[in-house]
């Protein structure tokens, strides 16, 4: 199989990068997972500077060239951010925070009430019985009973006792099982992601000897330094 040297060179830094990178593992720091972190903020840092800029170009200058002059005022308020590092004028750039913060929250709110609070309103008002299908039925009755007991157990204006006592304890209980579904979704979207990368520096098939021999050398590498205790020091 005939590959790139562009290819090749992808191929082989990435696999270094990421066992570098595995070696937190060993519980120190090692000179080559501080190369690799250092080498990711130094390359997004470049990339969200290029895209940056870029957006500037077509979002502030190009329009303003055009003759839309309005979008002068956008960029000055990107200048007057800038009043932040100048310790003497960083109240400057308040002007152009509390701008962006107030629009941000304010999209942000119409979202958060529709998503937040009206959808998962709509989302309980569903049928009891499903004629014909028992597992819908089934989900329907505990999405139900499950959001009233949580509403039960949220409720803090008055003493829980009696019925409203059982009830938010067994709302806590189904919290407690919504909450570990949650942390079971998240490791196995994490695995997932483990699982992919693994493919993609094994696949093709001429990248698993690399890929084997650089994790050898770089953890064989890191072992060596730690037993010698140069870790603490190029760590």
């Amino acid at each position: 199989m005939i590959v790139s040297t562009y290819d090749f060179t992808v191929a082989i830094v990435a696999i270094f990068i990421t066992w570098s990178l595995y070696t937190q593992f060993l519980g120190k720091p090692t000179p080559f997972r501080s190369l690799a972190e250092n080498a990711y903020i130094g390359v997004g840092m470049g990339m969200v500077t290029v895209i940056n800029i870029w957006y500037m170009w077509t979002e502030g200058i190009s329009p303003i060239l055009r003759g839309e002059y309005w979008m002068l005022l956008a960029i000055i308020l990107s200048i007057m951010m800038f009043s932040r590092i100048i310790p003497k004028y960083n109240y400057i750039a308040r002007v152009p925070l509390a701008i962006a913060v107030g629009t941000s929250l304010g999209l942000a709110l119409r979202t958060q009430i529709n998503s937040n609070f009206i959808l998962q309103v709509k989302a309980m008002i569903i049928p009891l019985w499903v004629d014909g299908n028992l597992y819908q039925t089934i989900s329907n009755l505990t999405n139900i009973i499950g959001g009233l007991l949580l509403i039960t157990f949220f409720i803090y204006t008055t003493e829980q006792k009696g019925p409203l006592k059982h009830s938010s304890q067994l709302g806590e209980y189904v919290l407690y099982i919504g909450l570990g579904t949650l942390f079971a979704q998240t490791f196995m979207g994490r695995l997932s992601m483990f699982t992919g990368y693994m493919q993609q520096i094994t696949d093709p098939q001429w990248k698993i000897p690399y890929t084997i021999g650089i994790a050898l050398l770089v953890f064989a590498a890191s072992i060596i330094m730690d037993r010698r205790g140069l870790l603490e020091k190029y760590g």
